[in-house]
């Protein structure tokens, strides 16, 4: 496995376990439940990671596509810079969880600004990683980007039959 699957492999797990763990958080927080709390810091933890390894792999990934027709080096910048940005939050996100859990266990209670605090800054991190996906996948994918070749008819003639222009 080389950079270029880990880099594919890996931002799938940064970008759903952010926007699944700041979900499980808010529930946790509505309903004031710590197996919860606990449950969604651990998630944001293996975000960040996950978004670290993503973030290291880039380069390979970059080398992997920048000389393939159609494309765009701009594109590849864009998403360059939306993850360096990005990168920084997740961390501050998973930094954070890290430090809550390890306070938790050490004196089983968090004051609730604590939670409210990281619910911001996940949210904040979930919408900037979901924005550094979505520019990473409009740099193969055409079809997200309004510029993929127009869709076959999908009829096709009969064998031995020439199809006409009407």
């Amino acid at each position: 496995m080389d950079a270029t699957h880990l880099h594919l492999l890996f931002n799938h797990v940064g970008i759903l376990g952010l926007l699944f763990s700041a979900c499980i958080l808010l529930v946790a927080i509505l309903l004031k439940s710590g197996i919860l709390k606990r449950t969604a810091m651990t998630g944001f933890v293996i975000a960040a990671v996950a978004a670290a390894v993503t973030m290291n792999t880039g380069e390979g990934a970059e080398e992997t596509v920048e000389h393939i027709s159609g494309v765009a080096e701009a594109a590849i910048h864009e998403h360059e810079e939306a993850a360096e940005s990005t990168i920084w939050l997740v961390g501050v996100c998973g930094l954070l969880s890290l430090v809550g859990l390890i306070f938790y266990f050490l004196s089983r209670t968090m004051p609730a600004a604590f939670y409210g605090l990281l619910l911001l800054v996940s949210l904040v991190a979930s919408a900037m990683i979901f924005n550094t996906g979505r520019l990473g996948g409009l740099i193969r994918h055409t079809e997200l980007s309004g510029t993929a070749p127009a869709p076959d008819s999908g009829h096709t003639a009969p064998a031995g039959e020439e199809e006409h222009a009407d």
